[in-house]
């Protein structure tokens, strides 16, 4: 499973880096550091393993005898003739159950484990999805606030030609007050943006078990995707190895066993007995006398009134409930999978056309506008202008991309496979 691709591929080198770490410096953690950060000090998965732990340890002492029994018993007459009767016994006694009950209850505590180890798998996908999210959208952010950093460098040169073309006589305080208003709205978005960073490093800290002090620096990974790998329909044998749907298959099979388990319990233990007595009594004419006794004794109870109907019945609708709760998830986590696959085409092809048409003009432009400035056709501002055009379109380029990424790893966390390779020649550096 890619989780402990993960921690096999980073989590050796991740700690060994951590060790000659200074206390004040940030983690400079990838995508994949952080993966690995979060399956080893997760608090909520480390209450998930001690989960399987508790259920082992049940397994393993489950489906034993009960107890015997001491029995102890003494008698006189003391208080009635008083002629020094007595008697004395001594007697153990063991309960042996006459169905498979046992049997069922050692299978019942061992499909618990595999319960909770189903439940652990299904947290750890979840865990993933929801760091690798953090993180992507905490890329996305730094790359967006980059570009409105450029952006407000270009506006204020674009500030500073209008005030010398004003002091020329060449342009007036109108188009340098637009260009104010636009740069003070590009330093709004920079403290809405860094508010909404600083809200997603908390939410990462909280995932990868740090304290709040921790520095914590995300190392952008400025990629994207040339074209998609095949995403197969979550049926057959990934359907069957999804841990949601292991972990409710489990519960099926566990109530299965207990439907078997409550028709085994309409039989009580029998209980058998092995004992030795000791009589004194009067015995005429010769006084008192001793008997000795060694005896066996079955109890075997008949279950005429009690025959445990109703728990049988219990059971059998609770299996019948987990089933269709197992065909439920069934179609979930199926009509989920192929929602994002064909959002995550679709999107595709969005930010694929978008780059053939709206990026390339742009760019095309910028490169004419250059030209023609050299050439003394245009002036600086027709420059800026389309300057800042580029940088909108890089910003809403961007966005897609983002989107793009959020949709693949929700849909890998929604089919708990590993996410359609983007391989080196499927990914090229963001260079614009």
């Amino acid at each position: 499973m890619h989780t402990y691709k993960y921690l096999v591929t980073t989590l050796f080198i991740f700690y060994a880096s951590l060790a000659h770490a200074s206390p004040e410096s940030s983690l400079k953690l990838t995508s994949r550091d952080a993966v690995a950060l979060a399956l080893q000090k997760n608090q909520s998965l480390q209450a998930a393993r001690t989960a399987i732990s508790k259920a082992g340890a049940y397994s393993q002492y489950a489906g034993r005898l009960d107890n015997p029994e001491l029995k102890l018993g003494y008698a006189s007459d003391r208080g009635f003739n008083d002629e020094g009767e007595q008697s004395y016994s001594i007697g153990f006694e063991q309960r042996f159950p006459i169905t498979n009950r046992l049997k069922l209850l050692k299978n019942v505590t061992a499909i618990e484990v595999k319960l909770a180890e189903a439940e652990l798998r299904d947290q750890e996908r979840l865990l993933i999805r929801d760091v690798e999210s953090s993180v992507e959208l905490i890329s996305s952010l730094n790359q967006r606030l980059s570009l409105l950093e450029s952006m407000i460098t270009l506006q204020e040169g674009f500030a500073v030609f209008l005030e010398k073309r004003i002091e020329n006589g060449e342009a007036s305080n109108l188009d340098l007050n637009q260009v104010r208003v636009s740069l003070f709205s590009v330093k709004q978005e920079i403290q809405n943006l860094t508010k909404e960073r600083n809200k997603a490093l908390g939410t990462l800290r909280s995932l990868l078990g740090l304290e709040p002090a921790t520095g914590l620096e995300i190392l952008t990974e400025q990629t994207r995707p040339l074209r998609l790998s095949e995403m197969p329909a979550l049926e057959g044998e990934l359907l069957q190895s999804h841990p949601e749907y292991q972990l409710k298959a489990s519960l099926a099979e566990i109530a299965r066993s207990q439907t078997a388990l409550a028709k085994a319990n309409r039989w009580a233990d029998i209980a058998v007995e092995v004992f030795f007595e000791e009589e004194r009594g009067v015995d005429d004419p010769n006084g008192l006398g001793r008997d000795r006794f060694f005896g066996i004794g079955v109890s075997i109870p008949l279950p005429l009134h009690d025959q445990n109907r109703g728990e049988i019945e219990a059971s059998r609708f609770r299996e019948q409930q987990i089933r269709y709760e197992l065909n439920a998830v069934s179609l979930r986590l199926k009509n989920e999978a192929e929602t994002l696959k064909h959002n995550a085409e679709a999107t595709y092809r969005q930010a694929t056309k978008y780059k053939e048409s709206a990026v390339s003009l742009v760019e095309q432009n910028l490169e004419d506008i250059n030209n023609a400035y050299a050439a003394g056709q245009v002036d600086l501002g027709e420059v800026f202008r389309v300057q800042e055009q580029h940088l909108n379109i890089q910003t809403a380029q961007l966005e897609l991309w983002h989107e793009l990424k959020q949709i693949l790893i929700q849909w890998r966390a929604a089919t708990a496979s590993d996410l359609p390779t983007l391989s080196n020649e499927d990914l090229s550096n963001e260079t614009e």
